[in-house]
């Protein structure tokens, strides 16, 4: 199943609500815990503007229809002094069409019967009040005050301004003040002013009011003045200090206090939180106002937290594994949400301020300024940004880490390649049907590329050739490996034709079962994505697809790559700079003998760790506090020094290659090539422990991958990719000479790959990548299904056979030695 099989969302409120309307539309199991004793709307009303309603949307037409039966229609909206002469008006009709939704003043009463109604049967416990979570490696735990427990595959702290989860994961703090106290109030109400769908703002010195009709003969009004924030905070006025304040506005606004019961009158004080630059963490991660309190002055918070509501579904949806699911989400909302905060506060701060020549200012600016100029502005909170994230058509250019790939498979074959182990009967004609419907829904799975007649400007152009599957009959135990390191690797693709995909099905002699491998040319897809492919097809094989919604067409790495919050550090140039130094000073995997492209030839080699021994190393990993992906780096670093025979101390390269997925806004089952290799040095020495070499490479990689030095890598092809092949001898040349795809390593951190699909039981999920002109050797390991796999990539003739041999034994020797 792709997807968490349950959530646990706490808190019932507007974000609860729409998060368990998301996920349930979406599929996904999800059970809501709320601290109250009872489900009510705290507040009074409030606009679900139409970024909002075209979130709603996306769970079908009911929510939208719902709305604007319990609410009103915004049709009108005017900005007026205290005494009711109008300073501006909104063409609403006009801004309306532009976003082509409409916004819906509505009691939140309404609002939260509506998306209780969307949420359907999905279970909701009173009086649950949380005191803490136990994140564990396949679940998350949450316990309640009165000893219960919830578990689930994610957790989802939805509980508000206060919240449990926001503390435990980033430590209890108190709201940051707004500078002013707001009352709110809901009655029934009739004036000549307020007619049908009419919204109105009145704006004077320190205070506001706002009147706004919410249908059925009811309006919603709120009031603001500037206070300190202890005042704001315990405010002890009641309706006649209401009155006397507003003794002097419009006779509108004294009749709605007039009317309106003491008892009814909320006040409450204004507060945000500043923005994180992270939420979540594991499987845990925060909504709505837990995550991004704010301001009222955009009008946002229950918006955004309806945005961010069916964002998580749409993350959780697509994602492998729950935990890359909810950081992508995260990715997609953190920047827009930091954007309602600190625009909310802004415009607070001219809202209320109390400094007359600074009023005088606003009003006329106000009053005077373009009327597009305003709906602009408006336009970017109130536009709903795609869940898919950016997209583009068909033919469309190759962008310059994709012109690189290609360009290389053209001198020799660059390709990646996944195996499974099928355990079980295989039929063939299954397969084929499933890989056909795989690649309906990945476009660079049906795709070719063309260029012009000198090898410029390539384009991908879609095609309707079928993935072909090629069968092997016959084979022994290790039949696949022969038949990547044989075969796979080496057997060029047409990318003219396309597609640029295949898959092979190696029948196992004993009839036990068959590898399936999917061999993908690396201009549409890296490990992971040619991982993704053979588990879809296998699941589609075996029945147990589920919905899989179609991958859009992406317009290709480079361009989704973040911008303000979590962008670049460092410019592509400047990290050129440092990879540069740091490879003329650092000792190198020198080739054996140097060959023409065309003579080149990508060869593997495997290698696993399982059982007991796998156990220890995954332990010794947790002890010394470095992840599996630095000590596989230390143990190839150590091995090629002892190949090489080194007796003195010194300074080892290894480029390592990142997956950046989970900072894009792209789903981990969609195909395309998403990774970064970055270049990274350690110190070491015969007599050096292997822990030693893995923390300081930990150490150095983190800091890189914060710094976003990956993504800059990326970009610097913008500045070094070659226009066509025959212009690529330079490039080739410099990588030779002090590339940094001498020694590297991709460790594919995929938390997880189905043990059994039907009647069929899996293992051996692993990935392998050929190196064409890109450096020496390349080793990529998973750990999955219960093994380390080790896959040592090489290229003939500048590292030998029997060379790889030496390398991978003794990488393998490096790591459990140091156990």
């Amino acid at each position: 199943m792709v997807g968490p099989a349950k959530v646990v969302v706490l808190g019932a409120g507007i974000g609860g609500l729409t998060a368990a309307a998301a996920l349930r539309h979406a599929g996904i199991g999800v059970e809501i815990y709320e601290a109250g004793p009872e489900l009510r709307a705290q507040g009074s009303a409030l606009s679900v503007q139409s970024n909002a309603v075209h979130a709603l949307r996306t769970l079908g037409p009911e929510p939208e229809r719902d709305l604007l039966e319990r609410g009103a229609r915004v049709e009108s909206f005017r900005f007026c002094r205290p005494d009711g002469s109008p300073l501006r008006v909104l063409p609403v009709e006009k801004q309306e069409a532009r976003l082509n939704a409409p916004s819906i003043a509505i009691h939140r009463a309404d609002l939260h019967a509506a998306l209780r109604t969307a949420a359907g049967d999905t279970p909701i416990h009173l009086d649950a009040r949380a005191t803490r979570f136990v994140d564990g490696d396949d679940h998350v735990r949450v316990e309640f005050a009165d000893g219960r427990v919830a578990e689930g595959d994610v957790l989802i702290g939805a509980d508000g301004i206060h919240s449990v989860v926001r503390a435990q994961l980033h430590g209890r703090a108190d709201p940051r003040p707004g500078g002013f106290v707001c009352w709110l109030a809901c009655i029934p109400f009739e004036h000549e002013t307020v007619r049908p769908g009419s919204s109105t703002h009145y704006w004077g010195t320190g205070m506001r009011f706002g009147l706004h009709d919410i249908g059925d003969g009811r309006v919603y009004w709120w009031g603001t003045k500037t206070l300190p924030a202890a005042e704001a905070a315990d405010w002890k006025g009641g309706k006649a200090e209401l009155l006397r304040l507003y003794a002097d506005w419009a006779p509108e606004v004294r009749a709605c206090i007039e009317q309106t019961d003491e008892e009814a009158i909320l006040a409450v004080p204004a507060q945000d939180r500043p923005p994180l630059t992270q939420w979540g963490r594991g499987r845990v991660t925060l909504l709505g106002d837990a995550a991004h309190p704010m301001l009222p002055a955009l009008a946002q918070g229950a918006n955004a937290a309806i945005e961010d509501a069916v964002a998580l579904a749409a993350a959780l949806r697509s994602a492998v594994d729950p935990a890359l699911g909810l950081r992508r989400y995260e990715q997609q909302r953190i920047e827009r949400s930091a954007m309602f905060v600190d625009g909310s506060r802004s415009l607070s701060m001219i809202e209320q301020t109390t400094d007359a020549k600074l009023v005088a200012l606003r009003n006329t600016y106000f009053r005077l300024a373009p009327t597009e100029f305003f709906l602009r502005e408006l336009s970017k909170p109130m536009s709903f940004p795609s869940l898919t994230g950016p997209t583009a058509e068909l033919p469309r250019a190759l962008t310059p880490a994709e012109r690189w790939h290609w360009i290389a498979d053209q001198l020799a074959p660059l390709h990646v390649v996944a195996r499974v182990r099928v355990h079980g009967t295989v039929d063939p004609e299954r397969v084929r049907a499933a890989l056909a419907e795989v690649q309906r829904r990945h476009p660079l799975l049906r795709v070719a590329v063309k260029a012009r007649p000198n090898g410029t400007e390539p384009e991908f152009v879609p095609v309707d050739g079928a993935i072909p599957l090629r069968e092997v009959a016959g084979a022994e135990p290790e039949g696949w490996l022969a038949e990547v390191d044989g075969t796979e690797l080496a057997a060029p693709f047409d990318s003219a034709v396309g597609p640029l995909a295949r898959a092979v099905l190696v029948h196992a002699a004993d009839g036990s079962g068959a590898d399936l491998l999917i061999t993908l040319h690396h201009v549409v897809g890296d490990g992971q994505s040619a991982l993704t492919v053979a588990e879809q097809v296998l699941r589609v094989a075996a029945g147990e697809a589920g919905e899989y919604p179609a991958a859009p067409v992406r317009p290709g790495a480079e361009q989704l790559f973040p911008a303000g919050v979590g962008g670049l550090r460092r410019t592509a140039t400047s990290v050129l700079r440092d990879q540069q130094a740091r490879l003329k000073r650092a000792e190198r995997l020198r080739p054996t003998e140097l060959a023409e492209p065309k003579a080149r030839r990508s060869r593997v080699l495997h290698r696993r760790i399982d059982g007991d021994r796998l156990e220890a190393l995954l332990a010794g990993c947790a002890e010394h506090g470095v992840g599996v992906r630095a000590a596989l780096a230390a143990a190839l670093i150590g091995a090629t020094a002892r190949e090489a025979g080194a007796e003195d101390a010194a300074t080892y390269a290894i480029g390592t290659l990142l997956n950046f997925r989970e900072q894009l806004p792209v789903s981990d089952a969609e195909v395309g090539v998403y990774q970064g290799l970055i270049s990274s040095t350690a110190e070491y020495a015969p007599w050096t422990p292997l822990w030693q070499v893995a923390a300081e490479l930990e150490r150095e990689l983190g800091t890189r991958i914060a710094d976003r030095d990956h993504l800059a890598a990326v970009e610097l092809l913008r500045l070094t990719t070659p226009k066509s092949a025959a212009a690529a001898g330079s490039a080739v040349r410099a990588l030779d000479r002090g590339g940094p795809g001498h020694l590297c390593l991709t460790y594919l951190e995929r938390p997880a790959f189905p043990d059994k699909l039907g009647a069929w039981r899996l293992s051996g999920a692993q990935f392998v990548t050929g190196m064409s002109v890109c450096g020496f050797v390349s080793a990529t390991a998973t750990v999955l299904h219960g093994e380390l796999t080790l896959n040592l990539g090489y290229v003939e003739p500048a590292v030998s056979a029997e060379r790889a041999e030496r390398l991978a034994d003794e990488t393998v020797r490096a790591l459990l030695g140091a156990l």
